[in-house]
């Protein structure tokens, strides 16, 4: 603003989220039952212009066990919202960037956070899809797109 402070809508939000499983609970995918992030999403969508995700799962590779959960991260992206995918704990390998998630390396998550912040005020938020459950080819390519400017940041730290 004018008087040279950081107004809230500038600062990014972004949630970590953890998958704790090592199967998937059922192999239903069923979104409505993900309601944690769901809300997330939600809110994100009606508040914070700036927002973004980072999934601590499987270690290496961040993999989440949840198809459910893998979907409504993937409607986060094309809803304008990047997602960071790293291995929990002590993630001894390099989590890749992979379709439209961007590769946290061996970041731990809430460096990963933290780092998807700095882009976030960086680059500005992803283009979202007119349909985030149907985003056209134009849409995602003008998403992966942004994202490579994301993954180079994430390739140096």
């Amino acid at each position: 603003n004018t008087a040279g402070e950081l107004l809230d809508a500038a600062i990014p939000k972004v949630a970590i989220v953890k998958d704790g499983n090592y199967l998937a609970d059922d192999h239903n995918v069923d979104v409505d039952r993900e309601v944690d992030l769901l809300a997330l999403l939600d809110a994100n969508l009606r508040t914070a212009p700036l927002a973004g995700f980072v999934v601590e799962g499987l270690s290496p590779y961040g993999t989440s066990t949840s198809n459910a959960r893998h979907l409504l991260m993937q409607r986060a992206v094309h809803s304008g919202m990047p997602v960071v995918r790293v291995g929990r704990g002590n993630n001894e390998g390099f989590t890749p960037g992979v379709d439209r998630f961007i590769g946290g390396r061996n970041l731990t998550s809430t460096k990963a956070r933290i780092l998807l912040m700095a882009c976030l005020m960086r680059f500005g938020a992803l283009p979202p899809a007119a349909d985030p459950l149907r985003p056209t080819a134009g849409e995602l390519a003008a998403i992966l797109l942004k994202l490579v400017q994301y993954q180079a940041v994430f390739d140096t730290h």
